[in-house]
């Protein structure tokens, strides 16, 4: 096929050109892809809009590999951050030095004086220099719950590698973006409520990530945390000048939560039902 044809929102015909064209009128809207292939929208099923968006203004280590290529990519990063609280990175591979296992001598010999830290492409591990370990408090370790953990090395302090939220959480608290990890570390409210202005640049974090989505051929998000406000954002965003993407927000019922909360979850799918912004649907994750 070399064209198609889409009525109120509906594929209505494919074929050649000239077939096509016979349901152009004055208000039809023609998009040249110029020899491109058109494929329908993605609907992604597991996203993290919020927290996703704050990390693409973040250091992007995917496929980095090796000590030198690693140790290059900070070292050139961090001059451009001079005034960040803590500097971090994503999308590092579990193999980046090869067979062996990232700790944070590694990370204290590409940058000793500030604090680091980075994140597996799964967003279950991280790791974190001495700087950003102290910083946090946990170079001593931690009593943590079931499946988080602390890796300690031989000399009894944190060797650096961190395992789940409740590991990493208070090295990514340094960075001061801790609301867009409520919707997954607690699955509550931002406490005390931001200010006019970090309300603002939290919107601006959606518009973010909508629009990296939107660039990639999503059309439709289930996101896999999520809270009240980050539905009023995107509420607020819809108001002013429409979502580009489809968006579902759960509920996220933590293993603290008595089931009483569940009635925050209805009353969430209650005010959020339309089109393009909903919520009815509850997350289950410690």
């Amino acid at each position: 096929a070399e064209a198609v044809a889409v009525k109120d929102g509906a594929i209505i015909a494919i074929g050649s050109r000239a077939s096509i064209e016979e349901f152009k009128g004055p208000a039809t809207k023609v998009i040249d892809a110029k020899g491109g292939s058109v494929l329908p929208g993605f609907i992604e099923a597991h996203m993290h809009l919020f927290s996703g968006g704050a990390e693409l203004a973040h250091l992007q280590l995917t496929g980095i590999h090796g000590f030198e290529a690693l140790q290059k990519a900070i070292r050139d990063y961090a001059p451009t951050r001079p005034d960040a609280k803590m500097l971090v990175g994503q999308g590092v591979d579990y193999t980046v030095l090869g067979s062996e296992r990232v700790t944070r001598h590694h990370l204290d010999a590409i940058l000793p004086d500030r604090p680091f830290c980075m994140a597996a492409p799964d967003h279950h591990t991280m790791w974190a220099n001495t700087k950003a370990l102290e910083m946090a408090g946990i170079l001593q370790g931690r009593t943590l719950g079931p499946g988080n953990e602390i890796v300690m090395d031989d000399d009894g302090l944190a060797a650096g590698e961190l395992r789940e939220g409740e590991a990493f959480g208070p090295v990514l608290d340094l960075a001061g973006e801790s609301r867009v990890r409520l919707g997954l570390s607690t699955g509550g409210e931002p406490d005390p409520m931001p200010t006019a202005a970090e309300r603002d640049a939290d919107r601006d974090i959606m518009r973010r990530g909508l629009a990296w989505c939107a660039r990639h051929g999503i059309t439709s998000i289930q996101n896999m945390d999520g809270n009240l406000y980050q539905l009023e954002l995107l509420a607020e965003i819809e108001a002013e000048e429409g979502l580009p993407c489809r968006v579902k927000i759960p509920f996220h019922y933590k293993n603290f939560m008595t089931l009483d909360m569940l009635d925050k979850a209805s009353g969430m799918a209650e005010s959020y039902n339309s089109e393009w912004l909903s919520s009815g649907m509850v997350k289950v994750f410690y």
